[in-house]
């Protein structure tokens, strides 16, 4: 099942944070918007740095990720890092 992540609140330095973060993670955002398919987790997303909102739609965990994490768990980790860069869940 895919899941669809809503931030708000997201400044143009956070997105670049979490994109460091994200990376250490094992996944590239590249741009300010595109897709994403590495170890087993894909998703969409699109960042509007003058609205400041980030949503990553269509997040799946796959294998080989599936065996260290589930959906649940990397949503979780993904809203922890939003917020510490300032953002907030609305989904």
């Amino acid at each position: 099942m895919s899941r669809r992540l809503v931030y708000t609140g997201v400044k143009p330095e956070a997105f670049n944070q979490l994109k460091g973060r994200l990376q250490q993670m094992g996944l590239s955002l590249q741009s300010n918007s595109g897709s994403f398919n590495e170890k087993g987790v894909s998703g969409k997303y699109k960042y509007d740095p003058e609205e400041e909102t980030l949503d990553i739609d269509e997040l799946k965990v796959g294998f080989p990720a599936s065996m260290m994490l589930s959906a649940d768990s990397l949503q979780q980790r993904m809203t922890e890092l939003v917020v510490q860069h300032g953002g907030r869940s609305m989904s």
